[in-house]
Parts: C-alpha cells; structure tokens; sequence
C-alpha cells in the first residue's frame, strides 16, 4: 500500500512542478513582452520629440 501512496505522491509533486514551471515560463514571456512595449514606446517617442524639435526651429512662432 505505501508503493501506491509513494506513486501517488510522486503523481502530485510532478503535476506542482510542471504547473510551476508553466506559470515561471509564462511570467518571463510576460516580462518579455512588457519589455519589447517599453522599447518600442520608448524609441517612437524619442524619434518623435526629434521631428517635432527640427519642425519647431524651422517654423517660426506664431504661424500655422
């Protein structure tokens, strides 16, 4: 009988680790992906403060 418990143990203690190891994966992929959003929102608006500067120095003030 404790050949089966053991089994049965062993069973739980498999499932908790994939499930661990499925929940780490998808924080990182998570992580990942936060990480690519911040670059690209980052990079767009660094490529737009530059345009908007050399539109302003070449416009003068007050005209449309």
């Amino acid at each position: 009988m404790e050949r089966n418990n053991d089994k049965k143990d062993n069973t739980i203690i498999e499932k908790n680790i994939l499930t661990l190891e499925q929940k780490r994966e998808e924080e990182k992929e998570e992580l990942l992906n936060k990480q690519i959003v911040k670059i690209i929102v980052s990079l767009t608006l660094k490529e737009y403060y530059e345009t908007c500067d050399k539109i302003s120095k070449i416009q003068p003030i007050g005209t449309k």
